[in-house]
């Protein structure tokens, strides 16, 4: 049977990530989201070293940020366009 606290954990991380995806757009939304989706991230790293396969993890611990940081910016560059 699995651990109740992971269900917990589970069900928190869905909740929030539906009420980010379905809120209307606020000021800073997209930081809210690139967090949520960092929360998630690493979960999945830590499954994927604890499943044993560390260079596949040290490759998605190198690259995933500068990804996320990356649709950030671009992001906060486009604000300042007017379309």
């Amino acid at each position: 049977m699995p651990d109740p606290v992971i269900i917990a954990a589970s069900a928190m991380v869905a909740l929030a990530s539906a009420a980010l995806l379905l809120h209307g757009e606020r000021k800073n939304i997209v930081y809210a989201r690139l967090h949520m989706a960092s929360v998630v991230d690493f979960a999945c790293l830590t499954l994927i070293f604890w499943m044993g396969y560390p260079f596949i993890g040290a490759a998605y611990l190198l690259l995933t940020p500068l990804c996320a940081h990356s649709i950030a910016n671009a992001h906060s560059q486009s604000e300042g366009v007017k379309r």
